[in-house]
């Protein structure tokens, strides 16, 4: 419906307005109430796997993970962009002042380093937005405190619990009515590259990085989650019912604005514990880039060639993913921007200089950080997954009561 409404609309310049405010308005709906199911559930999360000694396993099931996916998709990116060389296709934001995007990187930088310093841990909650690590911290630290060692302390965990169950409730309705905010982003998101023109004027970027995105969805996603999980379980499975949370983050391209679609999805499709998803989805969610470095390693590698009119050589491809994959591990800083942070960052720690070329990706930001983002989901509700089976709390949910 999304395209389609594109479709109808065309190069209409209104339309683009109105549906660029709709789809800003769902985004920063969906955050709103996410930050209070993070704060909650993740506390609740915490504490249950404390009490139970359980949160080293899935703590580790999820660093593993996410190491593993983000190695291994840059990589990946590596080979797709020597198998099938691509310049970046020039695009109407090509020609912005050559400092643009670093400044927006450099201002990103600042307001992470202010949202980490200490000050006050109700500000914290109220004031955090995009950046969710250090609403984190002040529930996992809370979390810690509600381990139910004593017949004092019980009862704020009961209560906690039940607030977590509430919280879930909620995060079902917004996977039930997801729909409404798939709609207008996507609606905004093809308008946008449509109006661009760029994709069908030189489509061989977009071509390859989908055929990138296939192969890792379908092959290397897949076949890693087959790996942590020992071939018990049938990746595909999984994947098929996770693809509701990718949706989402393609058409939305932010990873917060989804988070309650991915617990209710880790939970109610695919047998995750309340517990594990509470604190696996939003962890993975800021470490589980591996989606967002592979598409930002592919951008810079066709950047270097459409500059300098060579390939890039495999070892400066190898290096590239390399640089790339570490920055996505800092990438949450950027919610909604990813790729334009790894991409500047790397540059600057190789002593690239494109000129000002960078800018060309602004325009393709819907369908970079879109696939990105869709990647990051099924990294984070499958790594949930992953996480349940090393803790061997996983259930097997009948279709007919998925989501």
């Amino acid at each position: 419906m999304g395209l389609a409404t594109a479709l109808i609309f065309g190069d209409s310049h209104a339309a683009l307005s109105v549906l660029s405010g709709l789809s800003s308005f769902m985004v920063n709906l969906g955050v709103c109430i996410a930050i209070p199911v993070i704060a909650i559930t993740f506390s609740s999360g915490i504490a249950s796997l404390r009490k139970d000694r359980k949160g080293g396993k899935c703590v580790s099931a999820n660093i593993l993970w996410a190491i593993a996916t983000t190695i291994i998709l840059s990589l990946i990116a590596a080979a797709v962009s020597a198998f099938f060389p691509t310049s970046f296709p020039v695009t109407s934001t090509a020609g912005n002042p050559q400092e643009m995007l670093s400044s927006h990187v450099s201002y990103i930088l600042s307001n992470g380093y202010s949202a980490l310093y200490p000050r006050n841990a109700f500000l914290t909650l109220a004031s955090s937005t995009y950046f969710i690590v250090p609403v984190m911290i002040v529930s996992w630290i809370l979390g810690l405190a509600l381990k139910p060692s004593s017949d004092i302390i019980r009862p704020a965990y009961t209560t906690m619990n039940s607030f977590s169950e509430v919280m879930y409730r909620i995060s079902r309705t917004c996977a039930v009515y997801g729909f409404f905010l798939v709609f207008a982003s996507s609606s905004y998101s093809f308008l946008s590259l449509y109006q661009e023109k760029t994709i069908q004027a030189a489509p061989r970027f977009a071509i390859m990085l989908c055929i990138g995105a296939l192969v890792s969805i379908l092959i290397v996603i897949p076949l890693l989650f087959a790996v942590f999980t020992g071939f018990k379980k049938n990746p595909y499975k999984i994947l098929y019912r996770s693809i509701p949370s990718a949706i989402s983050a393609f058409a939305s391209c932010n990873s917060v604005s989804i988070l309650t679609i991915e617990e209710s999805v880790a939970r109610y499709s695919l047998g995750v514990q309340k517990r594990i998803s509470s604190v696996s989805v939003p962890f993975l969610s800021i470490i589980g880039k591996g989606g967002s470095a592979f598409v930002s390693a592919i951008a810079i590698i066709s950047l270097y060639q459409a500059t300098t009119g060579n390939t890039a050589s495999l070892s400066v491809m190898l290096i590239t993913a390399a640089v790339s994959a570490l920055i996505s591990f800092i990438s949450s800083l950027a919610v909604g921007t990813e790729v334009i942070f790894i991409t500047v960052l790397t540059l600057r720690m190789l002593g690239i200089n494109l000129y000002g070329a960078e800018n060309a990706i602004i325009a393709f930001i819907p369908l970079i950080s879109g696939i990105g983002a869709m990647l990051d989901a099924f990294i984070a509700t499958m790594g949930s997954n992953v996480a349940a089976s090393f803790v061997d709390t996983d259930i097997d949910v009948p279709y007919k009561d998925t989501l």
